[in-house]
């Protein structure tokens, strides 16, 4: 089962909604995380053993491409386009279904867009 770790940027809320549906979820937010640098979630993400989840495609696909040049290994990044706290029911509903179809291995070293 994939274990998550979301940015400062994805609400809580998400979190504790899928902690309720039995997944291992912490968000950089109830952890205090708060303005850390970009790298500094990942290094967080991979000593948890997480992949972690953001809104900020741009700045972690320059990461994940750099970890990659330098060999350095991650627990997988999810991107996604951002969801307001009124369609926080299809963020959910995303999230579900990649959980449901994607295994630990799968995801490891690669960068993901959250689909439909």
């Amino acid at each position: 089962m994939i274990k998550l770790y979301l940015d400062e940027d994805v609400t809580p809320v998400l979190a504790r909604l899928l902690r309720e549906r039995g997944y291992d979820v912490v968000s950089a937010i109830d952890y205090g995380h708060l303005e850390w640098q970009d790298e500094a979630h990942l290094e967080y993400a991979v000593q948890e053993e997480r992949a972690l989840f953001t809104y900020n495609i741009r700045d972690f696909a320059r990461l994940h491409q750099r970890w990659r040049l330098e060999g350095r290994e991650h627990y997988g990044i999810i991107v996604s386009s951002q969801f307001s706290f009124r369609e926080l029911g299809e963020l959910l509903r995303r999230m579900l279904k990649l959980l449901a179809t994607k295994k630990t291995e799968e995801i490891n070293n690669q960068m993901l867009f959250l689909g439909k």
